[in-house]
């Protein structure tokens, strides 16, 4: 998974601090999902970005 550039998710919020905490936000409700300990926060934050690339979660 290679996440998505800066410049792309510049063109979706208004700021890049509201980009930031939207995607420690989702990471965050995705590591607090995964019962397993056996994974990488690395992976839940691209998991976050490509949510918010693909339109599944929007940033007020």
């Amino acid at each position: 998974m290679i996440p998505p550039s800066t410049r792309d998710l510049i063109n979706i919020a208004d700021s890049k601090y509201a980009v930031v905490v939207a995607v420690a936000k989702r990471a965050r409700s995705l590591s607090e999902q995964k019962k397993d300990e056996d994974y990488r926060l690395s992976t839940m934050v691209t998991e976050a970005l490509e949510d918010i690339m693909g339109g599944k979660v929007k940033i007020d």
